[in-house]
């Protein structure tokens, strides 16, 4: 379907076809997805405490009210931007792994690069995703607007790093990666040992994430680290693997 001039005719010209498909296939998204791009942008850059809905709503030109519309209001856009920057994360590391190459290691590593990276890419969203406590109303509309997708999201991609794990340690290639299903849920979480793997490597893969997007704050000003902090990870990634094999 032929889209309508109208969709283009913002009062900032940057928001372009090629700007909206940065986020997707469609060049002209739902107003309602133009705020949620926007806000994404804006709380990346900036954080959540600066954030301003109004700063959004003057660069598509529509009024204010349009975040109470399809919102309920600013906390509850800030819930509906984290839901979707977090859909987002769980889908780029899914796809880091159906693109790398089919070898057990080099899935588990392309699954550890990519939260790293994901995670430094995300700017203000990780210390919400991560701190709740930085931005408790919206880190409640979160979770009780969009609880189980999220708990879907969060399971499914543990389940996937159960199998890059397990198949790590086999010499296997899962593939295609199962659909997590109760019947398989309730065996991953029984397997102590495999649970253990899991949660070691995602804690310490997260851990170095948060240190390297720079919220950690004590280790930012030091210098020496961050010049060598692309040997720092890839030592890290090394220790990991090499750990899970002698596991």
């Amino acid at each position: 379907m032929r889209r309508k001039l109208s969709d283009t005719s913002h009062p900032d010209e940057t928001l372009t076809d090629a700007y909206w498909l940065q986020f997707g296939d469609n060049p002209q998204p739902s107003m309602q997805d133009k705020i949620i791009y926007l806000t994404i942008e804006q709380v990346k850059s900036k954080g959540p405490w600066d954030f301003n809905s109004a700063a959004i709503c003057q660069r598509l030109g529509v009024t204010n009210p349009m975040v109470n519309h399809y919102f309920g209001n600013r906390d509850g856009l800030l819930a509906a931007g984290l839901f979707e920057v977090y859909r987002r994360y769980i889908g780029h590391l899914a796809g880091a792994v159906a693109a790398a190459p089919k070898n057990p290691r080099a899935r588990l590593e392309a699954w550890m690069r990519e939260q790293i990276k994901r995670t430094c890419e995300m700017g203000g969203w990780a210390t919400m995703l991560n701190s709740p406590l930085s931005a408790l109303r919206v880190a409640e509309l979160f979770q009780s607007d969009y609880h189980s997708d999220v708990q879907e999201l969060f399971e499914s991609n543990l389940a996937r790093l159960s199998f890059l794990i397990s198949d790590l340690k086999t010499g296997a290639v899962t593939e295609p990666l199962p659909q997590l299903t109760p019947d398989l849920r309730r065996v991953l979480v029984d397997d102590f040992d495999s649970a253990g793997l899991v949660a070691s490597v995602a804690w310490s893969t997260m851990g170095s994430a948060i240190w390297l997007s720079g919220q950690h704050l004590p280790s930012s000003r030091i210098g020496e680290l961050w010049e060598k902090s692309d040997e720092l990870i890839d030592a890290h990634i090394e220790r990991v693997i090499t750990s899970v094999q002698l596991n």
